[in-house]
């Protein structure tokens, strides 16, 4: 494995000014990322503050032991309980094996960036991800994408649920996901891996109840001996733990609301996105009602009602279910991170794009509960290169920075041209020329004669066109049957870098990566040193 820097302009001009560290923006946030000092900051504010650390390693101890977690992994937990540990964290939906990759880079960004800083440090920084249960858009997370012929192809899983529920609570049906593990195994290439890939999955399907569970006894196979913890944010357990922030959400609710819509409108001025949409009356937590988790807004008269009027609570109606049910809130994107620094000592966020995006509205609602808005580092961004996509890329004299940024469609079409012993475009449009010029004196007369038989040799002079294009279409399409092999070539190249147009992390599931590599690529990315300030990792596999 060869992992090299590659160039890489974000097209989200937010992304492109926070790592530029631009003054303005970075008004928004209370740390720059890149800054040796800000992390010597952050982590001399961390020891000065408490966390609810004993009932936390209780937890997250029991849960990873059940997700299968590591002596190393069970160690770092029990780190937690040391009022000098911090943490890097970061998360994402516990998407169906594993979702795109980018949720693999993304933790893999978290392990190296712990590792970094407790070196850099001197004190223990443990790598903690929060997967994200409490979500409930299952439509973001029930597929993959795999390849098929030279482009992907998307396999869904077929198990249909209706009700708004987190992913944490989601019943898998045994015989719906076996299935469709039997159907994405049978997609790919018989190799040296894919038995071992078929009974590991299906043996940890067999252990798993939910979507969650599934993700986390993956992720922990996958992330062996690095030391990773993770915590699911859906866990009913946690919510005890969570009880008194979420009286304080409740009772700060106009502060963070507030101060979230003035940050937004500020840069939207700014020419930036919206990508929050936030308003003064968002209550920013979710409640189950009726076993649906239903947004809450507040209303003029104080009142906290669904935002489909599913229901009315009063203030102190509210704070009783935070107290006595706990269980039936949870956080929405703005302060699902509030909540983080309630509960670990965050020393760095691991962000993504958009959440860059997001983050840069939120600094008024760590600043209402009291906390500072932790530095908030771009997650690592890859490109697996394999060997067979490398020789392509020489033989058609590719660029790599070019197939990986925009694509070869371009280049696709210049080496087809290439392929022509003459412009056949050029030669059908020049026959046209002088077929028209020589059917002029015929379509002349035929108009002094009658005005009827002139439209007809206008329309005959058509139809001799029609036949020129037909010849033409026909050269064409056999021209690109002696060169399927090579124009197949750039279909690969176009579907291993720059699927549906965009990143290989965007679309890519690691499935066909493990299939032909095996599965100690993730602990082999997740133990290399990386410079984050570059946006982007070449890796030769």
């Amino acid at each position: 494995m060869v992992i090299q820097p590659m160039g890489l302009v974000s097209p989200n001009k937010l992304v492109t000014d926070y790592r530029a560290e631009l003054p303005a923006l970075m008004d928004n946030f209370d740390f720059t990322p890149f800054s040796k000092e800000s992390y010597a900051s952050r982590l001399k504010e961390l020891h000065a503050r408490s966390y609810p650390r004993e009932a936390l390693v209780e937890l997250l101890r029991r849960r990873n032991e059940e997700w299968g977690a590591d002596a190393k992994a069970l160690a770092n937990i029990d780190k937690l309980a040391d009022s000098k540990t911090v943490a890097v964290v970061g998360g994402q939906q516990a998407g169906l094996f594993t979702g795109p990759l980018l949720t693999l880079h993304k933790i893999t960004s978290i392990i190296a960036l712990a590792s970094e800083q407790s070196e850099k440090l001197g004190t223990t920084v443990i790598p903690i991800f929060w997967v994200a249960g409490e979500d409930h858009d299952i439509e973001e997370i029930n597929h993959i994408y795999l390849p098929h012929g030279n482009g992907l192809k998307k396999y869904k899983w077929k198990q249909y649920v209706t009700e708004k529920i987190a992913a944490s609570n989601i019943q898998l049906d045994d015989d719906l996901t076996q299935a469709f593990l039997q159907e994405v195994i049978a997609s790919l290439p018989e190799t040296a891996f894919t038995k071992d890939i078929h009974r590991i999955v299906s043996d940890i399907l067999v252990q798993s109840d939910t979507f969650v569970d599934f993700f986390a006894k993956l992720i922990h196979l996958l992330y062996k001996e690095t030391g990773l913890v993770l915590m699911d944010s859906g866990d009913a357990e946690l919510r005890q733990i969570e009880r008194p922030f979420f009286r304080e959400l409740i009772t700060k609710q106009p502060e963070i609301s507030n101060g979230v819509y003035a940050a937004s409108q500020k840069l939207q001025q700014m020419g930036y996105t919206d990508v929050l949409g936030a308003e003064t009356d968002d209550a920013n937590l979710f409640c189950y009602i009726e076993g649906e988790r239903t947004l809450l807004v507040r209303d003029a008269d104080g009142k906290w009602r669904g935002k489909g009027d599913e229901a009315v609570f009063t203030e102190e109606e509210l704070l009783h279910i935070a107290e006595s049910n706990p269980e039936l809130l949870s956080n929405n994107v703005v302060t699902r991170p509030l909540m983080q620094d309630y509960l670990l000592p965050v020393l760095a966020f691991i962000a993504g794009p958009g959440e860059i995006a997001y983050w840069a509205n939120l600094k008024p609602g760590f600043n209402a509960v009291g906390f500072k808005m932790p530095p908030v580092m771009p997650r690592l961004s890859f490109t697996l290169l394999d060997k067979k996509t490398e020789k392509l890329l020489d033989r058609y004299q590719v660029k790599l920075e070019k197939a990986v940024t925009t694509g070869v469609a371009a280049e696709k079409v210049h080496y087809l041209a290439a392929q022509q012993q003459a412009p056949l475009t050029a030669i059908s449009e020049q026959v046209k020329q002088a077929v028209a010029d020589l059917h002029a004196p015929l379509r002349h007369s035929a108009a002094s004669i009658a005005d009827d038989l002139g439209k007809l040799a206008e329309k005959n002079l058509q139809h001799l066109e029609e036949d020129i294009d037909f010849l033409v279409k026909r050269m064409e399409a056999r021209i690109k049957e002696q060169h399927s092999v090579a124009l197949s070539h750039f279909d690969h190249i176009q579907c291993m870098l720059h699927p549906e147009n965009g990143l290989q992390e965007r679309t890519w599931n690691l499935f066909p990566f493990w299939n032909m590599h095996g599965v100690g690529i993730w602990r082999e990315l997740a133990q290399k040193s990386y410079d984050f300030t570059n946006a982007h990792y070449i890796v030769r596999l």
